[in-house]
């Protein structure tokens, strides 16, 4: 094999090698000083430092490109004045610069790419600042000394002019090589120890250029697997926020059920219920494309089930294209699995499609490790009396609390009130409230004066006051002639139609009026509540 030395290539486009050097480096000099001024800003104030800069394309592929490449110019330059036997401590400073400006890249970039799902601590911030001013500082001393080179300006300082004019090109920068491929397998033993012993000579006289060129392999390598692991594929935990598709999420709850909230079985199968918060990133109109989410269980891959969503309700606001805001809320997704694969190993998997856009890195693979919730089984939680408070906080329902302070049994309730006409007018006036005529069994009503708080991180639609609380949960028990009876709060709830009161109107069966013990239960899905009224 007859090979060329490269020499007097390089040699004759030195110049231009300089002036290429010249402009990438500006170009990142300018990304150094940008992400400098970000974090300078997210020192004094986050909140206007993420309004003003767009973190996630501060730092793009094209930055790590382009300081891989001018790595190897550098390499290519230094190996020429090795060669030349000429000065070479610029060079070799300017090597160290951008390995040690793509390692600050590798270790800024998760921080840029998450950095709106979470305020980040003041010390890194704050360290980051500083040694991009550092980056900015060095590559600024690289940027001068590739200008000079480049428009071959000569200063007796540099004395560049007579310095290019003693790399004159010779016979021996193109002489032609001769390389031997021929085996011996006789001699294989001798040939062996013996081209070792010329790669300790040769590695003895260029350790520096073949030291730089292993490091620079090693950067690429370690670039690609994080491309792949940390890029193209990344995997978090339930509870950690991630970025998605111009969104912030995060799982916040997985539960499995087969019931619906009154305890109905509606499906043999396992219905995987995911609970998270998401907001949009920038002020665009935006949408989660929920086909992009699958379950990943056993192997198996499954897609949402917007019909069984609806039918658990009481877990959340099932998300069908709601247009997201720039604060969290909080949606559900359902999923139908076979029971069998219930105790398994679950993923919830999102393609992100925009992968890669102009320049912005995401992760094309999103992996969120879930940790489900058996809804299950049954559990009496334990009582609670006339005008004490009830947690729901270890319920699906979290910091919803009930205080219920008196109660009535009666056939109507008047309700006072104030009816004003014309100017300044107003007299005293009443009204009744008496149940409905409808229903299969004779009614009363039950006047709840009480105080309810519901969680509002649950962002749950169907539930949103102590009424629909009632209708959903509730289930009245009352004990008549030594016999227990009971008869779930899903009848009508009366309000007054004129007046107002604070006070709740609920039907109940006509024998309470002859209860000798009244309670009311509430049954959160695998959980029971009990509130001793009577």
């Amino acid at each position: 094999m007859i090979l060329r030395k490269p020499y007097a290539f390089f040699i004759k486009y030195f110049k231009l090698l300089h002036a290429i050097i010249a402009v990438l480096v500006a170009f990142l000099l300018y990304r150094s000083f940008a992400i400098y001024n970000f974090f300078r800003a997210y020192v004094q104030d986050y909140s206007s430092a993420l309004n003003e800069f767009s973190p996630r394309t501060l730092l793009s592929m094209y930055s790590f490109i382009l300081a891989l490449v001018v790595i190897i110019l550098i390499i290519i330059l230094l190996s020429v004045m090795i060669y030349k036997k000429k000065p070479k401590a610029l060079y070799i400073y300017s090597l160290i610069v951008y390995v040690a400006v793509i390692a600050l890249y590798f270790f800024t970039y998760p921080s840029l790419r998450d950095i709106s799902a979470y305020i980040l601590d003041i010390r890194l911030s704050s360290a980051f600042r500083d040694m991009f001013l550092i980056a900015f500082i060095l590559q600024l001393v690289s940027l001068i000394w590739y200008g000079v080179r480049a428009t071959g300006f000569d200063i007796k300082q540099f004395d560049f002019g007579t310095d290019l004019q003693q790399l004159d090109i010779d016979e021996k920068d193109s002489e032609e090589i001769e390389v031997s491929l021929e085996f011996d397998q006789n001699r294989v033993h001798r040939q062996v120890r013996n081209k070792i012993r010329q790669f300790r000579y040769v590695y003895g006289e260029n350790k520096l250029i073949i030291n730089t060129a292993l490091i620079i392999f090693t950067i690429v390598i370690a670039f690609t697997i994080y491309m792949n692991i940390g890029i193209y594929s990344a995997s978090y935990n339930q509870g950690e926020s991630f970025s998605a598709s111009g969104v912030v999420m995060s799982v916040r709850d997985t539960y499995l059920t087969q019931n619906d909230p009154s305890g109905n079985k509606i499906t043999d199968d396992t219905i995987v219920v995911i609970k998270f918060d998401i907001k949009k990133q920038g002020g665009v109109n935006k949408v989660l494309n929920t086909g992009l989410a699958t379950l990943r269980v056993n192997g198996e891959s499954y897609g949402q089930n917007k019909d069984y969503a609806k039918e658990v309700y009481d877990l959340g606001t099932p998300y069908n294209g709601q247009a997201l805001d720039t604060e969290f809320q909080t949606y559900i997704l359902a999923f139908v699995i076979p029971s069998s694969d219930a105790n398994k190993a679950m993923t919830l998997k999102f393609n992100d499609n925009v992968s890669y856009v102009k320049g912005e890195l995401g992760a094309k693979n999103i992996f969120v490790n879930l940790d489900p919730t058996n809804l299950s089984g049954h559990r009496n939680v334990g009582e609670t009396k006339l005008g004490e408070e009830e947690n729901f906080d270890n319920s699906i329902l979290e910091n919803t609390s009930l205080k219920i302070n008196s109660f009535e049994i009666g056939d109507k309730f008047r309700v006072n009130y104030n009816y004003c006409y014309g100017t300044n007018k107003c007299i005293d006036s009443y009204e009744y409230v008496v149940p409905t005529a409808t229903g299969h069994y004779l009614k009363t009503l039950m006047k709840i004066n009480g105080e309810f708080s519901f969680d509002g991180n649950i962002n749950d639609e169907g539930i949103t006051n102590l009424s629909s609380f009632l209708n959903t949960f509730g289930t009245i028990n009352y004990m008549v002639n030594n016999n227990w009876l009971s008869q779930q709060i899903d009848t009508q709830i009366i309000k007054p139609k004129t007046g107002y009161d604070a006070a709740i109107y609920i039907e109940v069966p006509n024998d309470v009026k002859n209860a000798s013990e009244i309670n009311l239960t509430f049954n959160i899905r695998n959980l029971t509540y009990k509130y001793i009224l009577k």
